[in-house]
């Protein structure tokens, strides 16, 4: 006997009343042993969220202590989702009393040693984008497919003492929306889906303005005291039941904005005043400039807060809504996807046309076609979407292409997909060239593909009103007319900055915020400047008329958040590439290098928090080496067994917990790594064994200088070399010259300088190039550079 699939009305109603405990997106941590949230196993404990808002940006930092409730040993999960814009900047543990900061690395590499010390029960943290092993489905056993790059993030957090706490630290980014002329920050503190809320024993939340001004209190937000530009919440046994929700309108009615940084010194001055969650690593060196220039586009909007329900004047809209009913659609992300369609069908009207298409492995478009969007027609439409049983495998590509064929003919018709499926940006934009599309996710699937081949993305896990309005607004609304700068592409492209009367010679000029631009939105472009310019007049190439008088400085240091945001520009922009044209070696080591430089996660990178001793193994060179040791104050002595048979025991220095003895390396020992095992002991007579790991490097660094270069006598040449990866000390001398150090330029993919070359005669000169590693060793090479 043949068993039938259930229908989506039974599985939507079954969700209704089976729905889980489902993870505040702010983080909960999820204990192993339970494999789901129990405060009577990890309860939290403290909760602090910290906000800054400025330029159409949010900088969130969230600090949560948790409580172990038993006698064991406990290790878990610490989970959570962000915005589809939002982006990672840091990540720390707390061991104890002792902070570890995360350190950005590539996933895979993070992960082989985040396995390595937890078989070792050290206390590391592995924070990463996308699913846990990042395989496709169907991948072979050992291949190394491409990293995921959802909104779901994941920290393995292990081990958890028993009867005691555990200190985590978070801070992400994420591009705040405006509808209407109105911004709106959300913070999502309670769980989806009708989930139980988590209490935190304290919550603290802090949100300051930068620039804008506070809108009226959203009705079922947490309610935040206001002052100024300062809105604050304190209390204890909260229950997480309300998001921090705040509106804002800006300071200024002007349609263009224009903020610059350039940080040439490469240190922050004295007396700049950094923010509580800022460190000076935040401020790297660049010769170049960034520069945001933000655009409110005029144009008729409704008036009231965003999501509120209004008639609107705009041109009868054709839609065409794409549901998916395969099994892996189902509880919370199949109530979600069906709750948005029915806020959708409300926003059309008689003149409308609606055609609804449910879809699995195969497509099953309701039989009444494209009809205007009349009650009864809805109704009908939706009776049939819940008649279809659920059905296992998912073709969205195969979806698209069937209701483009139903459309064809059909002038400005959209296509809407309501999915938790994935989909290749290349089989999409195949599926149905030229036609709007636009995705509205209810998981937490990678959104690159859709984000590439659609006009706009939803992601349901982490919207707010806001997201959705302006959604629903680009759907229904006119397609815009430059859409066609949003996409990316490796070939040259004129860019959407102009400038004139000046030349500060603007490159990598990317879109942000919203795109294309919406009358109420806020839209925005960031990009670098290599030369310091004043009186230089900014328009925009599709915005005839739209112009702004800017100065370019020479060092600004106040917008310190736009380096890392043409970092995330740039990342995105090279990730959609991929998607479309497939992965490049040079694309994902520009991803890599970016992400180290900027400190934020991508799908190719991690965070570990981890000491940085075991991060980074410490070279020794045959000689005379130092061991050094920081240990409890309770330890009284220290004792370190070499491999080659030697014993040291270490000394006390006076005044601290540092333990040190001195040793020597035999002559001909074999660079490579080397196992030392450390041997403490307490004034109760107990002992404790730790290994560590350092490597024995004998061998001088190799340096390859740049071939065949030309100088001017008199004027400065620039140089360049590459050296081992190892090489803390590059420097370059001409003839007799003092030496002048080389610095690591990521365009050049090596390290340079610029040498003034002395007036004289023309003729070869040479240049001495010397490197010192970590070890100590040092090496030299030579070269010839010929002075016209």
């Amino acid at each position: 006997m043949r068993t039938r699939r259930p229908d989506l009305l039974l599985v939507l109603l079954a969700s209704l009343t089976t729905a889980g405990v489902l993870p505040a997106q702010t983080g909960v941590l999820v204990p192993t042993s339970t494999g789901r949230p129990d405060p009577k196993v990890l309860s939290l404990s403290e909760m602090t969220v910290d906000v800054g808002v400025a330029r159409g940006y949010a900088r969130v930092n969230v600090r949560q202590v948790f409580e172990n409730h038993t006698g064991a040993v406990q290790e878990g999960t610490w989970r959570f989702a962000l915005p589809p814009s939002g982006a990672v900047g840091d990540f720390a543990v707390w061991d104890g009393n002792v902070r570890i900061p995360g350190v950005i690395l590539e996933k895979r590499r993070a992960r082989a040693i985040y396995r390595e010390l937890t078989t070792q029960r050290i206390d590391p943290g592995l924070l990463q984008q996308g699913e846990e092993e990042d395989r496709e489905p169907g991948a072979a056993e050992g291949k190394a497919p491409r990293p995921s790059g959802g909104a779901a993030f994941s920290v393995k957090v292990a081990p958890i003492p028993a009867w005691g706490t555990k200190r985590l630290e978070m801070q992400y980014q994420h591009e705040v929306p405006w509808v209407d002329g109105v911004g709106e920050l959300r913070v999502p503190l309670s769980p989806g889906g009708g989930g139980t809320p988590a209490v935190a024993g304290s919550l603290a939340v802090r949100v300051t303005l930068l620039d804008g001004e506070f809108a009226p209190q959203v009705a079922g937000a947490l309610d935040l005291a206001r002052k100024a530009r300062t809105a604050s919440f304190t209390g204890t046994r909260v229950a997480l039941d309300r998001d921090v929700v705040l509106r804002f309108r800006p300071s200024s009615s002007a349609p263009l904005a224009f903020t610059a940084f350039r940080n040439l010194a490469g240190t922050p001055p004295d007396g700049l005043a950094l923010a509580p969650w800022e460190r000076p690593a935040d401020l790297p060196r660049d010769r170049d400039g960034f520069f945001l220039l933000e655009y409110r586009p005029g144009g008729e909007v409704s008036p009231g807060a965003p999501g509120e329900a209004r008639p609107e004047r705009r041109a009868p809209a054709a839609v065409a809504v794409l549901f998916d009913t395969s099994l892996s659609h189902r509880w919370g992300g199949l109530e979600a996807g069906y709750a948005f369609l029915g806020r959708l069908l409300s926003q059309l009207g008689p003149d409308d046309r609606l055609l609804l298409v449910p879809f699995d492995r195969e497509a099953a478009p309701d039989p009444q076609g494209l009809v205007p969007a009349s009650p009864s027609a809805r109704q009908t439409a939706l009776a049939h979407l819940l008649s279809r049983p659920l059905q296992p495998g998912t073709d969205v590509p195969g979806a698209v292409r069937r209701t483009a064929e139903l459309l064809r003919g059909t002038k400005g018709a959209r296509i809407v997909l309501v999915t938790d499926g994935i989909g290749g940006a290349r089989d999409l934009k195949a599926a149905a060239p030229g036609a709007r599309l636009f995705a509205v996710l209810t998981g937490e699937e990678r959104p690159e593909s859709f984000r590439v081949a659609c006009e706009a993305l939803l992601s349901l896990s982490s919207a707010g009103e806001a997201d959705e309005t302006l959604l629903v607004r680009q759907l229904l609304g006119p397609a815009p007319e430059t859409a066609s700068r949003t996409k990316p592409s490796s070939a040259a492209a004129e860019l959407p900055v102009r400038a004139t009367g000046g030349d500060p010679r603007l490159k990598m000029v990317y879109p942000v915020l919203t795109q294309p631009p919406t009358p109420g939105s806020l839209s925005g472009w960031i990009g670098r400047y290599e030369a310091p310019a004043s009186r230089v007049t900014l328009s925009l190439t599709d915005a005839p008329g739209r112009n702004l008088s800017v100065s370019f400085p020479e060092n600004a240091l106040d917008a310190r958040d736009l380096p890392r945001r043409w970092a995330r520009a740039r990342v995105d922009h090279l990730l959609a590439l991929i998607e479309l044209e497939g992965e490049r070696r040079e694309w994902v080591e520009e991803i890599l290098e970016l992400s180290r430089r900027y400190k934020f996660v991508t799908p190719y990178t991690a965070f570990l928090a981890a000491p940085r001793s075991l991060l980074r193994p410490r070279r020794i060179q045959p000689g005379d080496p130092v061991i050094r040791v920081e240990a409890d104050p309770a330890t009284t002595g220290v004792t370190a067994l070499l491999p080659f048979g030697e014993r040291i025991d270490l000394a006390r220095r006076p005044g601290s917990n540092l333990w040190e003895g001195r040793f020597l390396v035999p002559e001909g020992l074999p660079d490579g790594p080397m196992a030392l095992r450390l041997v403490l002991r307490d004034a109760s007579g107990g002992t404790t064994t730790e290994t560590k790991r350092l490597v024995v490097d004998g061998t001088p660094p190799t340096i390859r200088p740049e071939a065949g270069v030309q100088a001017r006598a008199g004027q400065p040449v620039r140089l360049s070399a590459r050296a081992d990866a190892d090489v803390v000390f590059l420097s370059v001398r001409l003839d007799d010259g003092p030496p002048v150090p080389l610095r690591w330029d990521p365009e050049a993919k090596g390290s340079t300088a610029v040498v003034d070359v002395p007036p004289g005669p023309p003729g070869a000169r040479e240049l001495f190039f010397e490197a010192s590693d970590a070890a100590g060793n040092h090496g030299f090479a030579r070269a010839t550079m010929e002075v016209r």
